[in-house]
């Protein structure tokens, strides 16, 4: 099928299907942390030594990921990205039937591929977006978080299977590859830029600044959510072992929701009016299963939780696409969603050493601020949005 031959609305759907295939690797580690948690007997403070792991990866992927897919184009390297990724995911798997080093090295790994499939599928939809009249961003997110909300499903049904995380990675890896093989041919086609490790290296300007701070605040509670949601019932709520996945599985209900209907508000009221309400949000839903920790208020408290990150960082890309220099957003999203994911994956490890030595409600109760740093980084933009 020649390039011409696709319509923007087929490579919509099609892009659409890699935010969800990079959404469920993740999830599918996520949904089974605890099991990996428990098969090494570590504390919490342990595994939250070993979560950082992830974040460190990375951290050292941002240059790596941003030059690669602005010198090579975000085409080959998300198919790269689509191959390696849930490799790393099996690699985790067997890590937990292993050890502790293993863990470390496989958490490595996969927080620097995973950082390439960051960078790379956003670039694209970056891409993309430009051929619609009107923001698409959101709706690329929301299949993100529907794949984490399915993750948590699956997860759930592998965990009353009494069946391994390895085998479940497993799984994974083989529809992930099977959807691969039978769409990559229809990616946008992207451009190469020959500067591109220059300008990844070039002092970001105050508004790049300040959009990568309000993506590093809501993706810090983002992971935590992610990660520690789990363990946050199995912990603080008490519920039976086959409930623990309620408040993940309502938080990815309420964020997926809120990634579908995204666009529309921001078209309505404004991007910033909305980045200021989702901060509010996270705060509030935080405090609430914090000081009322039962299955039905956590429950409602982590929903809020779900509305209020789902649409920060679709509205950051799409501000940050408008906002660059011309020629330069792909450099900028690069940088900035490289800060957010770093966030995303830093907040579990925070979590876990708040949690040793504080405890994780005040752990949960530490994080919860950061809705407020959203809240009063996104009303400064107002002479930018």
């Amino acid at each position: 099928m020649s390039e011409t031959s696709i319509s923007k609305q087929s490579r919509r759907v099609i892009l659409s299907g890699y935010f969800f295939y990079t959404g469920i690797c993740f999830a599918s580690w996520a949904s089974r942390i605890p099991d990996i948690k428990l098969a090494l007997g570590l504390t919490d403070a342990q595994f939250g030594g070993m979560l950082l792991f992830l974040p460190l990866g990375s951290f050292l992927g941002i240059p790596i990921s941003g030059s690669l897919t602005a010198r090579h184009g975000s085409n080959k390297m998300l198919k790269i990205a689509s191959i390696l990724y849930p490799l790393a995911l099996v690699n985790i798997g067997w890590a937990a039937n292993t050890s502790i080093f293993h863990l470390g090295v496989a958490l490595f790994i996969f927080g620097m591929i995973g950082n390439l499939f960051n960078v790379s599928v956003n670039t694209q939809a970056v891409e993309l977006a430009k051929l619609f009249e009107k923001s698409i961003i959101s709706s690329f997110h929301g299949f993100w978080s529907l794949a984490g909300f399915v993750g948590g499903l699956v997860g759930s049904y592998f965990i009353a299977q009494s069946l391994t995380p390895l085998m479940q990675f497993v799984v994974i890896l083989s529809l992930g590859y099977l959807f691969l093989i039978t769409t990559h041919q229809h990616l946008l086609h992207s451009e190469s830029n020959k500067q591109s490790l220059k300008k990844m290296w070039t002092k970001p300007t105050p508004l790049m600044f300040q959009f990568g701070l309000i993506a590093l605040s809501n993706m810090i509670c983002e992971g935590m959510m992610f990660d520690w949601s789990g363990v946050f019932y199995q912990t603080v709520v008490k519920v039976p072992e086959s409930q623990r996945t309620i408040g993940y599985i309502s938080f990815m209900a309420c964020m997926t929701t809120g990634r579908m209907i995204a666009d529309a508000l921001i078209n309505y009221w404004g991007p910033r009016k909305q980045l200021m309400l989702s901060g509010l949000l996270v705060t509030l839903g935080l405090i609430i299963a914090i000081l009322y920790p039962s299955i039905y208020t956590s429950t409602i408290g982590f929903m809020l939780v779900g509305f209020g990150v789902s649409s920060v960082i679709p509205t950051i890309y799409g501000s940050v696409g408008k906002s660059a220099e011309p020629g330069q957003a792909s450099i900028a999203l690069a940088s900035v969603s490289s800060i957010g994911f770093f966030g995303f994956l830093i907040g579990p490890p925070i979590v876990g050493f708040l949690s040793g030595a504080l405890g994780l409600r005040w752990a949960f109760l530490t994080i919860s601020m950061l809705g407020l740093v959203t809240f009063i980084q996104s009303y400064r933009l107002k002479k930018y949005l």
